[in-house]
């Protein structure tokens, strides 16, 4: 069911950014199921680096953070940047759509 999700998501033009930010993932350290693009809105909420490219991702239930190559469709540090910036770009709108600034 999920695979025809985001096989939908790409045929109306999103992009593989796009499409890989929002498959779920289960954390490595504890078992918890969730997207980066979830993980950067609401675990990374705060952290200065977020704002940056950061090429971590942070488990909003265990509070542990790791690489985005260690979830499986991150495969090199090049589509970690690419993913990275992608997600910083939305939350960045999403921050200043809602009036938020960086250092809150």
């Amino acid at each position: 069911m999920a695979d025809g999700f985001y096989e939908a998501m790409r045929q109306k033009g999103f992009s593989y950014n796009t499409t890989a930010s929002l498959k779920k993932f289960t954390c490595p350290y504890c078992g918890f199921e969730f997207s980066m693009i979830y993980a950067r809105t609401f675990a990374c909420q705060g952290c200065s680096e977020a704002w940056k490219n950061c090429p971590k991702v942070r488990c909003d239930k265990c509070d542990t953070e790791f690489f985005m190559t260690e979830t499986p469709q991150i495969n090199d540090v090049y589509q970690q940047r690419a993913i990275s910036e992608h997600i910083t770009k939305i939350v960045t709108k999403y921050n200043n759509d809602m009036g938020y600034k960086p250092s809150r």
